[in-house]
């Protein structure tokens, strides 16, 4: 049987949940557990190097922002990210 049996809820907004929610995926935690052990004082230690990490983010928000950009910006972004790898 499950021991936790009491929830907490808190309000964010849709910016700061999008973000909690990839520290947590970061770090290979459910967002439950990733807020759970920030709020005991635990250790939240990565699960992925951190290089992939801010790959990974920055080819998101390419995606994200990808029909609003020009495509003179979008390789901008795409030599950004190359860089970032070497």
């Amino acid at each position: 049987m499950r021991s936790k049996t009491l929830g907490i809820n808190v309000r964010v907004t849709p910016a700061e949940k999008e973000k909690l929610s990839e520290n947590a995926y970061y770090c290979g935690l459910s967002l439950s557990e990733y807020l759970r052990r920030l709020g005991l004082g635990k250790d939240v230690k990565a699960a992925t190097d951190e290089k992939i990490y801010k790959t990974f983010r920055l080819i998101r928000q390419l995606k994200k922002d990808f029909e609003s950009l020009e495509r003179s910006e979008i390789l901008h972004r795409i030599s950004t990210i190359e860089d970032f790898l070497k």
